[in-house]
């Protein structure tokens, strides 16, 4: 795989390497890679997470259990 990099890419890649935080540009792009997995699911979890909270919510609901919209105290932020 061929990958064209950016300038501003590459003298990041060569800026990190002459402060010797990789050996190489291979183990800096393996870092990377290894971050955009860990975030990728990070999101996942999040997004599962959210999918449960929402389905809990919409059985409450069904149960009875809100709260009526007329009823909640809305908070201004400015």
């Amino acid at each position: 795989m061929n990958i064209t990099l950016k300038p501003e890419q590459e003298q990041f890649i060569q800026n990190q390497l002459a402060q010797g935080r990789f050996p190489n540009a291979e183990a800096l792009i393996n870092q990377a890679l290894q971050l955009l997995q860990e975030k990728q699911r990070e999101y996942e979890e999040w997004v599962e997470d959210v999918r449960v909270k929402v389905n809990e919510a919409g059985e409450e609901l069904e149960r009875g259990e809100g709260v009526p919209l007329a009823t909640v105290n809305f908070i201004s932020l400015e």
